[in-house]
């Protein structure tokens, strides 16, 4: 079978301007009561530096401590959530740059792919709305029912979105070498290095300044 390239698209901060604080906040918030929308809020607001300093340490840490958030939610819950999050989360956070370039590649005849470190189900809604050929995230344990809050093989995030992206490559015929990969965090630079034509967009100062000494493309996508 002769491999083709592929487009592989890193979802939060690159396809959309969000992040999986956003996607939790916005599944809590479904149907909320005005006093715990404000109660959500208000928590939320009290953990934030402590989130950006531990992401900025570990992504895997960071994810590790943030999902347990969503120990005891039930799979009924989030199926809910993820039948209308397509138009009301995702659609106006994707950024037309990124759609562009994604119709780019379908045009070539190349595969488009999502890998993201947030939870799978989560962003299925985004997936089937794009129509893309494949897509894996951040699997969550589950109990019965529901969601324990921790996760099967841990966060989908540096080597494993490598891992994950070769072995989508061979059951999808893509010639790596020939593919594309876009990425903002230098948590991504596993995944990226592992295509031939890696790209950063809105890329953290680590990722820029990788970016730069191996020339690789810097993309700036952004909302009108």
């Amino acid at each position: 079978m002769k491999r083709i390239p592929a487009g592989f698209f890193d979802v939060d901060g690159t396809l959309c301007s969000t992040n999986i604080v956003q996607a939790y906040l916005d599944f809590r918030l479904q149907d909320a009561s005005f006093v715990r929308r404000w109660a959500h809020l208000a928590l939320m607001l009290t953990k934030l530096p402590y989130y950006v300093v531990l992401d900025s340490i570990s992504r895997d840490r960071f994810c590790e401590v943030f999902y347990r958030k969503y120990a005891r939610v039930g799979q009924s819950e989030l199926e809910r959530w993820a039948a209308g999050a397509a138009e009301r989360f995702w659609n106006p956070r994707l950024f037309p740059a990124a759609l562009q370039q994604l119709e780019e590649h379908r045009a070539q005849g190349h595969r488009i792919i999502l890998i993201s470190g947030g939870i799978e189900s989560v962003v299925k809604p985004l997936a089937e709305v794009l129509g893309v050929d494949a897509m894996v995230g951040t699997e969550p344990e589950v109990e019965g029912t529901y969601l324990t809050g921790r996760m099967v093989n841990g966060a989908l995030n540096g080597m494993k979105k490598a891992v994950a992206a070769k072995k989508l490559s061979d059951t999808l015929g893509v010639d790596l070498e020939r593919s594309y990969a876009y990425g903002d965090s230098y948590a991504d630079r596993e995944f990226l290095e592992c295509v031939g034509n890696p790209v950063a967009v809105n890329p953290d100062r680590r990722l820029k300044k990788l970016a730069r000494s191996r020339g690789w493309p810097i993309h700036k996508w952004s909302h009108p």
